[in-house]
């Protein structure tokens, strides 16, 4: 169905051209398919994904973007939203993945054999092939907390990882710069503990490491709401010595480090990735070729510099 459309599409634009007549609107439609597309990471990244398109509707292409949102945390709805997708004939695919190995299978057994344009945002895939990658640096991402978190407990303090994400390339670059640094820092890195994503995981797996762990100094996470139920857990147990780094920001954990309840966070540009990833499909379906990755910085937030975050999409849900 694709190819067929294309080629029609293409001899059409072929005989306007012969016959000196203006090129026709340019109208495209792209699937944008998020794992858990109500996170307010998530809806950052949807915002500055309509950002582009607005600008390029402006210009007189016309791109639109069907969301889907990979039923929360459940990664195999998201690998039935791309079949639906593919379905509903889309032109190109712009992807964030729950998972670097489940989601992998319809992009390189539909998408790619079809010759879709693939453009992914955050999270890499394990196999397959795609035109563009937009991702944040994890790995130094991972390196900054450390940084954060030595500089605020005892030195060779105990500290650990939570790791909700063992299937999930992004993270596990987050664990390898946090606990490499650590290690180069003198911190002595636990064994990881293993988690589902949610605010009372969070807190269950805090608790149980209070027991098992008495004299553990700092925690590092990869996503701000387990560390929202961690902090909770520490709070009931008066324990205010244990540190907390996470990964990613919202409204909740903005105002937590600005109070002093969690350290700091690292943080990503979800808006800027959604907007770079539709001008990186459109230029791809317009024949030309994309930067074929794109790594953005993450910056840290502490209590000390939170003022500077105090506008940021997550923040405030604004464009």
């Amino acid at each position: 169905m694709h190819n067929r459309r294309g080629m029609i599409t293409g001899a059409i634009l072929a005989m306007g051209l012969l016959a000196g007549a203006p090129a026709l609107a340019e109208d495209y439609t792209v699937g944008y398919s998020q794992f858990w597309g109500t996170n307010p990471f998530l809806v950052t990244m949807a915002n500055g994904a309509k950002k582009a398109a607005a600008e390029w509707a402006e210009k007189g292409v016309n791109v639109d973007i069907i969301f889907t949102n990979g039923g929360d945390t459940d990664t195999t709805r998201q690998v039935a939203d791309l079949e639906d997708l593919y379905a509903q004939g889309i032109e190109g695919l712009i992807l964030f993945p729950g998972d670097s190995i489940v989601v992998a299978e319809p992009v390189k057994n539909i998408y790619n054999p079809e010759g879709i344009p693939v453009v992914i945002t955050d999270i890499g895939l394990q196999s397959g092939t795609w035109d563009t990658f937009i991702i944040t640096d994890n790995y130094a991402g991972g390196q900054a907390g450390a940084d954060l978190m030595a500089a605020n407990v005892p030195a060779g303090a105990k500290v650990i990882t939570f790791d909700h994400a063992p299937g999930n390339d992004n993270a596990q670059n987050r664990q390898r710069g946090f606990e490499d640094r650590a290690k180069e820092l003198g911190l002595d890195v636990q064994e990881e503990k293993f988690l589902k994503l949610s605010l009372e995981e969070g807190r269950r797996l805090m608790e149980d490491t209070l027991v098992a762990i008495p004299d553990i100094k700092g925690v590092f996470f990869f996503n701000q709401v387990v560390a929202q139920g961690a902090m909770a857990a520490l709070e009931a147990a008066g324990r205010d010595d244990v540190k907390l780094v996470s990964f990613d920001l919202d409204p909740v954990s903005f105002e937590l480090v600005k109070e002093g309840r969690i350290l700091g966070l690292v943080v990503q540009d979800p808006f800027l990735m959604g907007y770079e990833g539709v001008n990186a499909m459109v230029t791809r379906l317009q024949g030309g070729t994309p930067v074929e990755r794109m790594d953005i910085p993450t910056r840290i937030l502490t209590q000390e510099n939170a003022a500077e975050f105090a506008d940021d999409p997550q923040v405030t849900g604004g464009q």
